[in-house]
């Protein structure tokens, strides 16, 4: 908030010299130097009001744009200037605070009323129109939160269904959190622009699919048969099906479609290869590698996290993406606090149970 406040007092300082030179030069206004002492320095109480009262912060902002439109519409009383009332509640719906709403739609009514001098069947008609508009923005603020709230819901509902799957087998609890502990750490890396909150709901979802797995194939203590491998690669596109029926996006639907994918071609579902693999799978790729072979198995003991380590680094340019594993290798050391914080989780529930 203290940085939207230094970005509004710059915009205050930008408009104010803008308008000055226009004023001096080309329309001259009386008392516009009053006007734009006031203007330039209406930010100043907002900053040490924030200082001292940092909690109320929401409001102090807004009630000192309510002070910046007055003082406007009282020293220029033109349309253009009225219709400046319309943006506090807009500005006020950006805070994402009800409350904030609602003192920012009333005080900018009574400000416009207090201070308008316009005959009342204009005052009137201002009024009217300004309370439908606060309260279509409230019927839309109201949908929006609504609609964010059902697909929050909906996220930890699969997620707790993605946690479900993983109880099936005890060695793969906590896989997928963990997949998406190190997804981020690899994505914080990079060079490229990803969206944090995106990468790790596909890393949480990204074996969701192993849902419609028979537990014959997925608990299976030696090594699977072919026609149990086949049933196994199923996972990925039963996990996409089921994550586009709840309407996730489909970056989040291609990273858990191809998370199988080599760099080589040689993976599955769809054998792509190359750049042509999407940039989640890829980087989910070498997370769940390095998870998988971090940790038990029914069928053998955990790697080392080096052992894991040289492993992607030999498979570098086949399974992996080259450039993911040189990130990888910048990013070896976070992820290895992650995988010593939860091997000691793992640890200590253990001693808990057999205790």
């Amino acid at each position: 908030m203290k940085r939207n406040l230094i970005i509004a007092q710059t915009f205050i300082m930008i408009s104010a010299i803008t308008q000055t030179l226009n004023h001096v030069f080309v329309q001259p206004v009386d008392n516009y130097y009053p006007f734009i002492l006031l203007f330039t320095i209406g930010f100043i109480p907002a900053f040490i009001l924030n200082e001292l009262w940092p909690s109320a912060t929401k409001y102090v902002f807004m009630f000192n744009s309510l002070y910046i439109v007055c003082l406007s519409y009282y020293f220029i009383e033109l349309p253009v200037v009225e219709s400046a009332y319309f943006f506090l509640p807009v500005a006020a719906l950006l805070m994402n605070d009800k409350k904030v709403y609602w003192a920012a739609c009333v005080s900018g009514m009574i400000g416009y009323l207090v201070i308008s001098d316009n005959p009342a069947d204009d005052r009137w008609m201002f009024v009217s129109i300004y309370i439908i508009f606060i309260l279509l923005l409230a019927i839309v603020q109201n949908r929006v939160e609504r609609n964010i709230a059902e697909k929050e819901a909906i996220q930890q509902g699969i997620k707790a269904f993605s946690i479900a799957v993983e109880a099936k087998d005890v060695y793969t609890q906590g896989h997928s959190r963990r997949v998406a502990q190190y997804s981020l750490i690899l994505a914080k890396h990079m060079k490229e622009s990803i969206d944090l909150a995106e990468l790790e709901l596909t890393g949480v979802l990204h074996d969701i699919g192993k849902i419609s797995t028979p537990d014959a194939v997925l608990l299976k203590e030696g090594k699977l048969t072919q026609q149990e491998y086949d049933v196994m690669k199923r996972h990925p596109r039963d996990g996409m099906q089921l994550a586009k029926s709840l309407g996730f996006s489909q970056r989040v639907l291609n990273g858990i479609m191809h998370h199988h994918e080599r760099y080589d071609g040689k993976g599955y579902p769809y054998g792509l290869a190359g750049a042509d693999i999407p940039l989640y799978s890829r980087i989910l790729a070498v997370a769940d590698s390095f998870d998988a072979m971090t940790s038990c198995r029914a069928y053998r003991t955990a790697m080392t996290p080096w052992d894991g380590k040289m492993e992607i680094e030999r498979n570098k340019g086949l399974m992996y993406d080259p450039e993911l594993v040189e990130v990888f290798k910048e990013a070896y050391s976070e992820m290895l606090v992650v995988y010593e914080t939860n091997n000691q989780r793992i640890k200590e529930l253990t001693e808990a149970v057999h205790s």
